[in-house]
């Protein structure tokens, strides 16, 4: 027998383990929260966030994050980023804030400190988006 065959077996073993451990927290999230709440389409999702803010900022949210919870999810306002949805919590604040500011020709690194006091709702995260444009800034770039 090879000398490699049974660190590869285990390693192979591990993984697989590793893979269905995060599979099935994942059905288990997203079981959970279909179970408090709705799944919302794009125009009731928008609609939700038309008090907190501009609709463009509500569709860069749903553009971002439908591809991470489709075709189970769809985003709701109310949902906590981490506890709620299969995201990785690292996402959020390292990918969609630089890809939102740069469509409006505007740098992340000048974005407004995040409230300590917000939970990490999607709400909330759109709220923080909303901070960083000027005021007379069409969101819907």
């Amino acid at each position: 027998m090879p000398d490699w065959l049974i660190p590869t077996l285990g390693t192979a073993i591990i993984m697989g383990g590793v893979i269905l451990f995060a599979t099935r927290n994942t059905r288990r999230m997203i079981a959970r929260t279909l179970e408090r709440r709705p799944n919302p389409t794009e125009a009731e999702f928008v609609a939700m966030l038309s008090d907190d803010v501009r609709p463009g900022v509500a569709m860069f949210l749903w553009e971002t994050m439908v591809p991470y919870l489709e075709p189970k999810l769809t985003p709701h306002p109310d949902d906590d980023l981490c506890d709620d949805l299969p995201i990785d919590p690292d996402e959020p604040a390292m990918d969609w804030l630089p890809e939102f500011a740069e469509r409006h020709g505007l740098k992340a690194k000048y974005w407004p400190q995040w409230p300590g006091e917000w939970d990490g709702t999607v709400r909330n995260f759109a709220r923080w988006l909303e901070a960083g444009l000027p005021p007379a800034m069409d969101a819907a770039a």
